[in-house]
């Protein structure tokens, strides 16, 4: 509990020292104190000295050089408190060039010519075996490694690893009013106990999935791993955050993301999960968001048939 709330004030006050603000606060008054001293040394000229002569009391030029020397002397700790939070840095992830993406972006932009090569050989084109072509079990399992394989990247400052990050996917059934699992990320691990949740049943109630489903939200965070619903996986002995997304276009849910992150805390609060997310998660989700577009269109094309 301390050693939380030590890193919480101390990413608190690292964000107030290394706001724009703060900053051109000190360093405007850094380079003011200098060019002044520089001038005072070369010309002889005082300000303290020309107000006491020209404008104000003795007392109140006391109270200009003190207010003075006390801004002067905050802008200096403030100044020296940035290089510090520079150097060692409160937030634990960074934003990331997200190379993955490319990866997954060929792989679809080749399965889209396999498209257009299947058009073209037949005549007419037969819709079925055009839809048959869209491998979408593959494809979300390559955008779901991908995600991860980011992720460690991201949040290197703590040394992720492949064990600490749970990815798992489930396909949002309306009809049924249930979630459907898709995958788990790493498949190696622990399999997933819950393969079907369904929306009114109150055994799942407090997931956040569920929760997050049934509300407006589009996403979920959990900072304080004691308010995470537990499963009857083992793996939850370990978890310690966790964050998920729906899967949705113009308001039509297709799936659910979830991430949780094992042994070690990244986030110090919600605000930094939230920036996570829309930094480092959100390309990833369109990219599973496309997958189940396409899907979509190509059932309405065997149902067409």
């Amino acid at each position: 509990m301390l050693k939380r709330t030590y890193k919480y004030l101390y990413t608190r006050l690292s964000k107030f020292v290394l706001g724009h603000g703060v900053s051109a606060f000190s360093d405007t008054i850094i380079i003011g104190a200098s060019g002044y001293l520089l001038t005072k040394k070369a010309f002889d000229i005082s300000i303290s000295g020309w107000l006491l002569e020209n404008a104000l009391q003795q007392p109140a030029v006391d109270a200009y050089v003190y207010l003075s020397g006390a801004t002067l002397v905050a802008a200096i700790i403030l100044k020296m408190s940035s290089i510090v939070f520079v150097h060692f840095p409160a937030v634990k992830h960074a934003t990331v060039e997200p190379e993955e993406i490319s990866e997954c972006l060929l792989v679809m932009n080749k399965e889209i010519f396999g498209h257009i090569s299947k058009c073209d050989s037949s005549d007419p084109p037969c819709l079925r075996e055009i839809s048959e072509q869209h491998s979408f079990d593959v494809n979300i399992r390559m955008v779901a490694e991908s995600l991860a394989e980011h992720i460690e990247k991201s949040v290197g400052a703590i040394k992720v690893k492949r064990k600490d990050v749970f990815i798992s996917l489930y396909s949002y059934d309306d009809e049924n009013g249930c979630l459907s699992y898709e995958l788990h990320h790493d498949s190696r691990r622990d399999s997933v106990d819950s393969k079907v949740l369904c929306i009114d049943d109150e055994k799942y109630a407090e997931y956040e999935c569920i929760k997050t489903i049934k509300s407006s939200a589009s996403t979920s965070y959990v900072i304080n791993k004691k308010k995470y619903a537990k499963g009857n996986s083992r793996r939850h002995k370990t978890l310690e955050q966790y964050m998920g997304c729906k899967l949705e276009m113009n308001g039509c849910v297709y799936g659910f993301l979830n991430i949780e992150f094992h042994n070690n805390p990244v986030f110090v609060d919600e605000e930094e999960m939230q920036d996570f997310m829309e930094e480092s998660i959100f390309p990833f989700k369109l990219l599973l968001e496309y997958q189940y577009l396409k899907k979509d269109f190509f059932d309405r094309f065997h149902h067409f048939e």
